[in-house]
């Protein structure tokens, strides 16, 4: 069985911004349903991003995976999205697939580009929108993708909700006597039971 998923972070915050990603929600559905490939799938976002959007400067960052069947590689599609982390036997590695345009930046550029990552059999991929590290840690400074990195190895060995729980706690708690985390955080922890 192939797996598909998707992670998108819609610009600003209300209730505009959040019915705009229901809208991309069932759009992407919809897509993958009638059989869309990854890159044609963007391109729908995209049109309903721009024809829906309530102000033309809101865009949308997206990740787009492809899991193959048998779970040993991914397929990464990337519009202004974060980079993702690998965990492999304890071990996290920051994965930066190639990035294109977030939806709706430059409409009609529809530079975006599949990037290929091979897995292991027990393998974890980490994806997260950039509230999880925006978060400042000092008065002048981010906690970044450097630091979520650092934080992320330090919880390594924890199976996958205790690493994401430590994950979101840890960056919470840097960010707190700075305001907190002020972005919506999401985190999705994919991986497979493989068979002992």
């Amino acid at each position: 069985m192939t797996v598909h998923v998707i992670l998108g972070d819609v610009s600003g915050h209300g209730p505009a911004e959040a019915a705009l990603a229901v809208h991309l929600r069932v759009a992407w559905r919809t897509a993958v349903l009638c059989g869309k490939t990854q890159l044609e799938r963007l391109r729908i976002l995209e049109k309903i991003l721009i024809d829906e959007r309530v102000d033309d400067d809101t865009y949308t960052t997206v990740v787009s995976l492809v899991f193959p069947p048998g779970g040993l590689s991914v397929k990464v599609v990337s519009a202004g999205h974060p980079g993702i982390l690998l965990r492999s036997d304890g071990e996290i590695r920051w994965i930066e697939p190639r990035a294109g345009i977030a939806l709706g930046l430059f409409p009609g550029c529809e530079d975006w580009t599949q990037t290929d990552v091979s897995l292991s059999p027990r393998d974890s991929v980490v994806l997260f929108t950039d509230g999880l590290f925006e978060g400042r840690t000092a008065p002048s400074t981010r906690l970044g993708e450097e630091g979520l990195l650092r934080l992320a190895m330090q919880h390594g060995h924890l199976p996958g909700q205790d690493f994401i729980d430590a994950l979101v706690r840890g960056a919470a708690s840097k960010a707190a006597p700075f305001g907190g985390l002020t972005d919506d955080v999401a985190v999705l922890h994919l991986g497979w039971n493989a068979a002992s």
